[in-house]
């Protein structure tokens, strides 16, 4: 391909699986089948609604993935070396999303009738093909990965949510269940919440939800779970307890937090809080919602009973 010069042929074979460990013939006689392309910024590449014949090679600039239109944030962007339409490319189905030049760009662009020719100057290029979709759904693979991870994670305190809960609370329970060893939840809460974050304002009430978050993961066991349950609400679950341990458990906590005068780390200083924690055991016809259930008319009765405490629910 005439229009590259040694260097930008080094350039692509160095950056590009593509071509990877292709020999400089081949390469020469590959090249030659791909078209080279300038994209203005804001230049639409790929779309949803248009079969895509071709594979892009980005040589420079930058391009930008969109999924429901182009007007909406980019979920990613590709760089001098990535690829685009590698998957509609090969599987013959419209694309899934756009594809917009973020900046002035040059791609070369192969079409899909001339992919048999390549194949005929080396079978090389199929298994890196391979290579490029196996790294495309790889990366999908971890970017669903991820996602799930953050939707199970609270994001102001970095501890699981109540989605996650669900989850945890069937897992611990066939677990008691087959060692046939007991099940308790604490349900606890910041007292005086909304005062504290009216007087203080928000910021300072997000400061001490994460502090809180912090202390109590700090004071459970491994082997115990905790979840943001809602606004000042936290859920402890606590595997291979009895009730009684399961209070003196729930004691340690309130104690970690009623024994600190100031939040630590904080400018200007603010008061730390106090909370109150309901605990119940789980028995044989208990879902999590009657668990809860439970857990919550006992943090009631600690609330009633002026806060700062803890209280066990009763069966009676």
């Amino acid at each position: 391909m005439d229009r590259f010069t040694t260097h930008e042929i080094r350039h692509i074979v160095n950056a590009c699986p593509l071509f990877l460990h292709i020999d400089s013939d081949s390469l020469h006689s590959i090249l030659a089948f791909f078209t080279v392309h300038e994209l203005e910024m804001g230049a639409v590449l790929i779309c949803p609604e248009q079969q895509n014949d071709c594979l892009y090679l980005l040589l420079e600039g930058q391009l930008s993935i969109h999924l429901s239109c182009t007007t909406t944030p980019p979920i990613s962007f590709l760089n001098s070396g990535d690829y685009a339409g590698e998957v509609s490319f090969l599987d013959h189905q419209y694309p899934s999303a756009y594809v917009v030049a973020n900046k002035k760009s040059i791609v070369i662009q192969l079409h899909r009738r001339n992919l048999p020719r390549l194949y005929d100057i080396t079978p090389i290029i199929h298994n890196n093909l391979l290579r490029i979709l196996c790294r495309r759904i790889r990366s999908g693979n971890n970017s669903l990965l991820h996602s799930e991870r953050n939707a199970h994670i609270d994001s102001l305190t970095g501890i699981p949510n109540r989605r996650w809960l669900d989850y945890a609370f069937q897992r611990e329970r066939q677990q008691c269940d087959e060692k046939n060893v007991p099940l308790c939840l604490i349900m606890l809460d910041v007292d005086h919440f909304k005062a504290y974050n009216d007087t203080y304002g928000h910021i300072a009430g997000d400061s001490v939800l994460q502090f809180t978050a912090l202390q109590l993961r700090k004071h459970l066991r491994p082997h115990d779970s905790i979840a943001r349950f809602g606004g000042e609400e936290f859920v402890v679950l606590l595997p291979n307890t009895t009730l009684p341990e399961a209070y003196e458990v729930a004691e340690r906590l309130r104690e970690c937090l009623a024994d600190l005068k100031e939040l630590p780390n904080t400018q200007p200083s603010l008061p730390c809080i106090t909370i109150s924690l309901g605990v119940a055991v789980l028995s044989k016809q208990d879902v999590l919602a009657s668990l809860l259930e439970k857990a919550d008319k006992a943090l009631y009765q600690a609330k009633q009973q002026g806060r700062n405490q803890v209280c066990l629910h009763s069966e009676a």
